[in-house]
Parts: structure tokens; sequence; C-alpha cells
């Protein structure tokens, strides 16, 4: 599977809930999300990594490699499980090492096959993400939202700590509020 999306930085998380509100879009969840990532280093080439995700009510394992704008989409294979202790036994015995556990607060919305979730991570400023399944209408539905797509980021969240701002996180086991 492909997934394709962008991001907007530095977004007004109010402003956004309420202009996605008067769209018509769907908010189905707010809350505070714990993952953790693992890695090999032969995977540094494609950026791929296992992450781990827990909102509170379910786990998912998920592979992803960012190897081109992730407006062009990237492959990810995520999976849901039921017990988070068991899974990190089972990343270790399969020879991943864990670089890090990060959190962050992210406020999901759903309109048609659009996901947008407005997300709050460490030390960075608010951002929303668009995915769905083609790019056009990710920039049609951020036109809708007053946002200008050739404005939008096309890197991952690893990317944008790294190039635009200049934090290396892979130097950080926690990356927590």
């Amino acid at each position: 599977m492909n997934e394709i999306e962008i991001k907007f930085l530095n977004v007004d998380p109010l402003e956004i809930e309420k202009k996605l509100m008067i769209l018509g879009v769907t908010k189905e969840w707010d809350c505070l999300l714990e993952e953790w990532i693992y890695g090999k280093e032969e995977w540094l080439k494609v950026n791929g990594r296992v992450r781990v995700r827990n909102d509170g009510y379910k786990t998912t394992v998920s592979y992803k490699e960012t190897i081109r704008d992730t407006g062009q989409g990237n492959p990810e294979i995520e999976l849901e499980v039921d017990d988070l202790s068991t899974i990190f036994v089972f990343l270790e015995k399969l020879g991943l090492k864990k670089h890090r556990h990060q959190q962050k607060k992210r406020t999901h919305f759903v309109l048609g096959d659009l996901a947008l979730d407005i997300d709050i991570w460490p030390k960075l400023p608010p951002l929303l993400e668009i995915e769905g399944l083609d790019k056009r209408n990710l920039d049609e539905f951020a036109i809708k939202l007053d946002l200008d797509p050739s404005k939008s980021i096309q890197l991952d969240t690893f990317q944008i700590y790294k190039q635009i701002y200049h934090i290396d996180i892979n130097s950080n086991e926690e990356l927590v509020f």
C-alpha cells in the first residue's frame, strides 16, 4: 500500500478545526499517541523503520519507507496487534533495534477517503497532515482550507525535524512531552 500525504507547518489547530467542521469533516478522536521506532542498519538507505503505535485503545505495527516525497506515495504495511509487550519481544527476536520512544498529540478527522490529522510533536509547531489516495485531491482539499498547496511539505516527520528545524531526533531515545 502507498501512503500519499502532504503536510502544512505552523498551523493554528483551533482555526483548522473550525474550518474542517464548516466543511462537514467528522472529528473521530483526539489523543496522545505513544510510538516506538525500530530499525536495521541496512534499512537506512530507504529510511525504513518499524513503528509500534498505541493510542490507548489499540496497538498497530507498521513497516514504513520514505523513498520519495510523501505526496508521491511511499510503501507502508500496517497491522493491528493485541499485546504491546509481546510485540517488543518479537521485534527484538527478529534482530530489530529500538531507536526511539516518541509521543505526539493528534486530532484525527475523516472525510470520505481523506484522513486529516492535526499533530503536535515535541519541539515542533503544530502541523496539519492530509492523507488520501490521490495528490490532486489532497491539494484541492488544502485550497478549501485556505492553504496553498505549493507551500505544503512533502517530508516525513523525521525529515521535518532534521531538514527544517535542524534537530537530529536519532540522537534522542526519548522524544516526549
